[in-house]
């Protein structure tokens, strides 16, 4: 199927929901560590999608020139819309990774989030982003082991919940199969394999290869996460959801697995789900969460 990223397998509200599993807050400066960050760097993201992890380079109190780099216009506006709204200063512009249009040497960080093991051609995305760092600069991946949360639990609802929750799993489970029938993941995901990327970096050359295990569990039930993350974590939920079914429900492809009906009817059980989460986020007990472990790899280009 050729279609855009960011319309039908990941849109920018998707993206920043699972994100928000990347890293607890205490991790960003040791991420900023072991990624080089200090006063004066100059750092690209490659395949930026909405910038999270640009913003998270640039978030600190580090003076460093922060430039984000994807083919994706619709990730390119998203990203700096979130970049302005926090007050960053973060240039994102349109552009091919196999085509860096920078100078040799320009950077002494390149970084990247979940790029390589997506990107058909990572040898080809690697050898770019070697040109454009510095010798001595420092290239880092963030990878997910996997593109499904490794630790994910339904939680337990209450039995008052039983009416509407069951009805929703089920119509979840046909409306997946269809997305994936459409839009294959093995499609998206032609690049490095997860576990493989630190061999990869030294496989590229890269010195002193170093991997940093980071991750964070997200739940609604979770005292340890701020409320005001728990409404932004659902509200992101609530409209990936609708923005991904109703591009899918667009395409002729779709009625064959999933009728107009069944996509009203599953938009009211995402509501009351949704409604349902918000409604109690200090004494949550149901325990509905989402876990991920990532791994943050760097190398440093050799000196010649």
């Amino acid at each position: 199927m050729e279609g855009k990223w960011s319309v039908y397998f990941q849109n920018p509200e998707f993206i920043e929901q699972t994100r928000m599993s990347m890293a607890l807050p205490e991790y960003k400066p040791l991420i900023r560590k072991w990624c080089g960050i200090r006063d004066g760097a100059e750092v690209l993201d490659v395949g930026c999608g909405t910038g999270y992890f640009a913003r998270l380079l640039a978030g600190g109190d580090e003076d460093v020139t922060v430039t984000g780099i994807d083919r994706d216009d619709i990730f390119i506006d998203y990203a700096k819309r979130k970049a302005s709204e926090e007050s960053l200063d973060i240039d994102f512009v349109l552009g091919d990774a196999l085509h860096l249009p920078f100078e040799d040497n320009s950077f002494d960080v390149v970084g990247s989030h979940t790029f390589l093991t997506s990107m058909p051609d990572p040898k080809g995305a690697f050898d770019e982003m070697k040109r454009v760092v510095r010798p001595g600069g420092i290239i880092a991946s963030v990878t997910s082991m996997s593109f499904y949360p490794p630790g994910i639990s339904l939680g337990i609802y209450p039995e008052e919940c039983d009416v509407w929750k069951k009805e929703m799993d089920t119509l979840l489970i046909r409306l997946t199969r269809a997305y994936m029938k459409i839009d294959p993941i093995s499609e998206r995901a032609s690049g490095v394999a997860p576990a493989a990327v630190p061999h990869f970096f030294a496989e590229q050359g890269m010195e002193r290869v170093s991997a940093y295990p980071v991750g964070h569990m997200v739940s609604v039930s979770n005292a340890a996460m701020p409320v005001e993350d728990k409404v932004r974590w659902i509200e992101l939920y609530r409209e990936s959801e609708i923005k991904k079914l109703d591009a899918f429900m667009e395409l002729p492809e779709m009625s064959e697995m999933f009728s107009p009906e069944e996509a009203v009817r599953y938009r009211e059980l995402l509501d009351r789900k949704c409604d349902f989460l918000l409604s109690d986020l200090t004494e949550n007990r149901i325990w509905d969460w989402r876990g991920n472990a990532n791994l943050l790899v760097t190398g440093i280009k050799p000196v010649e």
